[in-house]
């Protein structure tokens, strides 16, 4: 046979086997789809909720990286990742130079909890290891190991980075940790899930360095990254007309340290206008003990822990950095107190890197809630006692909130576990802890679905009045009951300034709930290595104790967006409207059965 026929044999087959893989991954679809057909039903409600252009785009998204990343399957019994292995490897970090501080931060929250680690600049020359791998900015290696969790570090604000190429990458990992909400809400419309995707952003690491000797400053002004362009030019020639000005591009770890610990200041400015904070180098310079003075970013609302201690100019303001600059030059003792100054606030205040570091390692199944409680849990103070539950990786439901919410809430990042009501469930026993730490009396928790009525402002002001009556005898009082059990019991009702209460001995849905101090120790007792989801969820665990005595009101006080899709279940809240429905239809009934008894002779 000629070499040529031969080729043409070889190429046949290729597309042969092509057709024949494409076709029965279709045919699988198929039958899954037709085995599973309220996922079906979940994609269409999804879809509804995008609109018909966005579900357009996601999907020639996802069709232009080839398709989903892997067969679909169910959610309720996800494969497990495991840090810790039975032979007692470390685990790897695996980073490019200039994202050693983050690899630090890692290294360190791990050996916290007895993990040990080791950190690589590239891949070893006899491959990787088997062993599970941390991999920052896993775009820039040609290689990368078969099992890594994905640390995502560039800014969506210029999309240039996010190529089919590492998007898939992204979405090969079994976890992508992102510092940035915005960058999470970009990723989510490029196709990615949200369930992959956990928030974390970047922190302060205590005792990164010795304290610095002053004596060794000999350079006025420190820039360290890329100056090949006209944004940053234009500062750093301003400033080298009033002080000296070092700029630094190309060192990493041990001597970068040793270069910033010359420099009396260090300046932070954007390569592009509506760029996201650098927090990567700011963080790093924090626990270095320097002083930064920084342009203010596109997402400064989410750096609000940055403003004590970081000297903040305007964007595009050069004579405002150059004006900040000769302050703190021209006041050496007023600089150095100040930075003594960020070393204690920075020690003393939560950690929010720990948090969500740990908060991940929670929902992995890595740790414990006693250690996440202990690690980081408790150094958490709840903002107000009105608290909004959310989750910063799905942003379009806290944004949505944050439209709505004219009424004091101040929203609380939740706890996540692979099994998502685990995850609810622990979050109200971590802020219910928080409350009786900080020995609140009682605690208004709802979530951020929440959907708030045009009578609300006053209904509530009247409820709040009446829930602080000490003659009032109730332990849990609820603002919406979703699935009411038929079996519950009337223990009293009566009227208050026109509004219908009832007392009663169940409790179904967290949407809109008070808790009074009498509950927490109950809350706080509840275990979460009870997988049980028809008994444990968290409002299914109160329904069980029936000494507990729940206050709710005739209609109900708020109601559930319909538009949303619950973070627990995967369906569209609009699962829930009938049951709403049939719950306050059965409270009616059962509150008018239960006067006419009263009343009977």
């Amino acid at each position: 046979m000629s070499l040529a026929k031969t080729r043409s044999l070889r190429i046949l087959g290729g597309l042969v086997r092509k057709v024949r893989i494409e076709f029965s991954r279709k045919i699988a679809t198929i039958k899954y789809f037709l085995k599973h057909p309220e996922i079906l039903r979940g994609y269409a409600l999804y879809a509804r909720k995008l609109g018909v252009l966005n579900s357009l785009r996601r999907t020639i998204e996802i069709v232009k990286r080839g398709g989903l990343r892997q067969p679909l399957a169910p959610t309720a019994t996800p494969a497990k990742l495991l840090l810790r292995s039975t032979s007692r490897q470390s685990v790897i970090i695996l980073t490019t130079p200039h994202c050693l501080y983050l690899a630090h931060a890692i290294s360190a929250a791990l050996s916290r909890i007895g993990i040990e680690t080791q950190i690589i600049n590239e891949r070893p020359g006899h491959g990787y290891s088997n062993n599970l791998h941390f991999v920052i900015c896993p775009q820039m290696f040609a290689l990368l190991p078969p099992f890594y969790i994905a640390l995502q570090m560039e800014q969506s604000v210029s999309s240039r980075w996010f190529t089919d190429k590492y998007l898939r990458i992204l979405e090969n990992s079994v976890a992508i940790l992102d510092y940035s909400t915005i960058n999470i809400s970009f990723l989510t419309l490029k196709g990615l899930s949200p369930r992959q995707i956990y928030y974390l952003p970047i922190g302060y690491i205590a005792n990164y360095e010795p304290e610095p000797d002053l004596t060794l400053e000999d350079c006025d002004v420190i820039f360290y990254g890329d100056v090949k362009n006209k944004r940053r030019q234009g500062f750093l020639k301003e400033l080298k007309k009033h002080c000296r000005v070092k700029i630094i591009n190309d060192l990493f770890g041990a001597p970068l340290h040793a270069a910033l610990a010359r420099a009396r200041l260090v300046v932070n400015i954007h390569y592009y206008a509506g760029a996201l904070l650098e927090t990567t180098r700011i963080w790093e310079c924090l626990s270095l003990n320097k002083l930064v003075i920084s342009e203010r970013s596109s997402d400064m609302d989410q750096h609000n822990e940055l403003l004590q201690v970081i000297d903040f100019v305007d964007i595009d303001d050069i004579s405002g950095m150059v004006g900040r600059v000769r302050y703190w030059l021209d006041n050496d003792g007023l600089r150095r107190q100040r930075i003594s100054e960020n070393r204690l606030l920075l020690q003393e205040q939560p950690n929010r890197f720990d948090y969500f570091f740990y908060r991940f390692l929670l929902a992995t199944d890595n740790i414990t809630f006693e250690d996440f409680w202990h690690q980081a849990g408790h150094k958490v103070k709840l903002p107000s006692d009105k608290i909004c539950l959310t989750l910063p990786e799905y942003v379009e439901r806290k944004n949505e909130f944050n439209k709505d919410n004219h009424f004091g809430f101040s929203c609380f990042p939740g706890l996540r576990h692979t099994q998502s009501w685990l995850g609810c469930a622990m979050s109200y026993k971590l802020m219910i802890m928080l409350a009786r730490q900080q020995c609140l009396p009682q605690v208004t928790i709802c979530e951020d679905d929440v959907d708030f009525p045009p009578d609300f402002a006053s209904r509530w002001q009247d409820i709040q009045h009446h829930l602080n009556d000490q003659n009032l005898n109730w332990d849990i009082f609820s603002g919406l009951m979703a699935d009411l059990n038929k079996d519950v019991r009337i223990l009293e009702t009566h009227i208050y300034q026109g509004h219908h209460f009832a007392t009663i001995d169940k409790l179904i849905s967290t949407v809109f709930d008070v808790y009074h101090q009498r509950v927490f120790d109950t809350i706080a007792q509840w275990d979460e290595t009870n997988h049980d989801v028809t008994t444990n969820t968290i409002d299914r665990y109160l329904e069980r104790h029936g000494s507990i005595k729940v206050l709710t009101i005739e209609p109900f006080l708020v109601g559930h967006k319909e538009s949303q899709q619950s973070t627990i279940w995967g369906v569209e809240n609009s699962h829930y409207t009938d049951l709403i429905f049939a719950s306050s239809e059965l409270l009616r009934e059962k509150m008018r059965a239960y006067n006419t008894d009263t009343k009977s002779p």
